[in-house]
């Protein structure tokens, strides 16, 4: 999917979070902040969550996308996670 905003893959990562939350019988989200790290605040249960999220992501893509090149401290926050996405589906 290519000319993919960091906007829409945050539009993807609060839908997908919902769906998630809503699953779990928990409230689903007001908003998405830029800066809420997914595993610190709770909306991602553990790391098979994040790996299944991170799976969605490049369902959603309709590619891979090496994720070892993010930094890890970064990875799990929401703008920089979605600006790399959008990055990494618009190279080539």
């Amino acid at each position: 999917m290519s000319g993919l905003t960091s906007t829409d893959v945050r539009i993807f990562l609060k839908d997908y979070l919902d769906r998630q939350l809503e699953a779990k019988k928990s409230r689903v989200l007001d908003d998405l902040p830029e800066d809420c790290d997914l595993l610190a605040s709770g909306m991602i249960a553990d790391s098979i969550d994040f790996l299944n999220l991170l799976s969605a992501i490049q369902e959603f893509v309709g590619r891979d996308i090496d994720f070892e090149v993010l930094d890890p401290e970064e990875m799990s926050i929401v703008g920089p996670l979605c600006r790399f996405v959008s990055q990494q589906t618009n190279k080539d």
